[in-house]
């Protein structure tokens, strides 16, 4: 996210000293779970957008304790579980050992040090809310924010599902971290809602971590055709990506740990009521596609799968290439039958046997396809799902 930084014009010794003088300014208020902190040491102030305030007060008052290095010019702030060292004039800190990047660095003036406020709230766990009409800083620990930050995020991710299963685009994406950045996938995902009509139940949701203003969260979705073009149900697994912007939390990244497609073998093996003529040539170039793989022959293997462009051909005769490299397999198709067939589309089930040539190890694999039949009446594989 891009932030403007307002630049205060300051005397060149106060800019050296990185505190300007706001005598006509109201003082700003620093609180800590709702308690006002009292620094005798000096006053904090506001230095390009950041609060920067005496060390101790906050260290002490964040439960962590202090070591000053006079030779060094390094306060360090340690806990249990944290370690947390600033050095005054450099703009880089750690914590745990891992270096993190300041807005601006700690500085030294009459004998205090001062540190940014918001960069140690955050290291600890906690979060810092600036009101800029009262000039206060209002600082929530790890521990009081926990919970609250669970309750926010599970039904974040719950309103999600929510808006994807009523099919309200804008309404998703305004879930999304930087939603502006997604004007291609917004308008794959409204093309999505056209053409298919699924149906998200959660079943499983655990929020994993929350760091800060970072979070992780866990959920296994079972995922229901109810209408549309024809895609398999399956039962998913997400890892969620989740930042904390302005107080709020958003959606950051979705991730596909894992899926499983729920089709039995029994459901597999009924009948669509395809006309036998259509699920006859279906089923043969099934095995068209099977005895040219064996092959290893690019072109006949790809003559069996639908076309989505000429650099949609590229890439797949590409993968081709690579696979057959890569592979010595051959594919024994031992029954096939089409359980679904409606408006152009057709599903196949169908159990194989893949015996890999260098180790003369045979696997049996049961296998889902998708076809599509083209304008011309050919029938092509348009996807294929392995089966549990």
């Amino acid at each position: 996210m891009k932030k403007c930084t307002a630049i205060i014009g300051t005397s060149l010794l106060a800019l050296a000293l990185s505190v300007p003088a706001f005598a006509a300014e109201k003082p700003i208020s620093v609180y800590v779970n709702g308690t006002n902190l009292t620094f005798p040491a000096g006053t904090p102030y506001l230095d390009n957008n950041s609060v920067l305030v005496p060390f101790r007060v906050v260290f002490e008052k964040l439960g962590m304790q202090v070591l000053w290095d006079a030779s060094t010019g390094t306060v360090t702030g340690t806990s249990s579980s944290l370690t947390i060292s600033l050095k005054i004039g450099s703009k880089l800190a750690t914590v745990n050992g891992t270096v993190k990047k300041l807005t601006v660095a700690p500085v030294s003036s009459n004998g205090t040090t001062y540190i940014p406020l918001r960069f140690v709230a955050e290291a600890t766990g906690g979060t810092a809310v600036w009101d800029a009409s009262g000039r206060s800083v209002k600082i929530t620990t790890a521990a009081s924010t926990a919970a609250t930050d669970e309750q926010a995020i599970t039904a974040l991710i719950r309103q999600a599902v929510q808006y994807y299963n009523e099919e309200k685009t804008i309404s998703y994406y305004s879930l999304i971290d930087d939603a502006d950045s997604f004007s291609d996938q917004i308008s794959s995902l409204n093309n999505f809602f056209q053409n298919y009509d699924i149906k998200t139940t959660i079943e499983e949701l655990k929020v994993l971590s929350i760091q800060g203003n970072e979070a992780t969260a866990y959920t296994v979705e079972k995922e229901i055709r109810t209408g549309g073009y024809y895609l398999p149900d399956e039962r998913s697994e997400y890892l969620y990506s989740l930042v904390r912007v302005n107080g709020t939390w958003k959606i950051s990244e979705i991730t596909n740990e894992d899926r499983t497609v729920l089709l039995t073998k029994e459901q597999g093996m009924k009948s669509a009521g395809a006309p036998q003529g259509q699920a006859d040539i279906i089923k043969d170039n099934l095995s068209k596609y099977f005895l040219a793989m064996t092959a290893k022959n690019v072109d006949a293997t790809l003559a069996q799968m639908y076309s989505y462009g000429e650099d949609y051909d590229a890439e797949s005769r590409t993968s081709l290439q690579e696979f057959f490299s890569e592979y010595d397999l051959s594919y024994a198709l031992n029954q096939s039958n089409v359980f679904y067939y409606a408006n152009g589309e057709a599903a196949v089930y169908a159990e194989t046997t893949v015996k890999d040539a260098e180790t003369g190890e045979n696997v049996e694999q049961p296998m889902l396809f998708i076809f599509y039949q083209t304008q011309t009446g050919t029938w092509m594989i348009d996807d294929f799902y392995y089966l549990d």
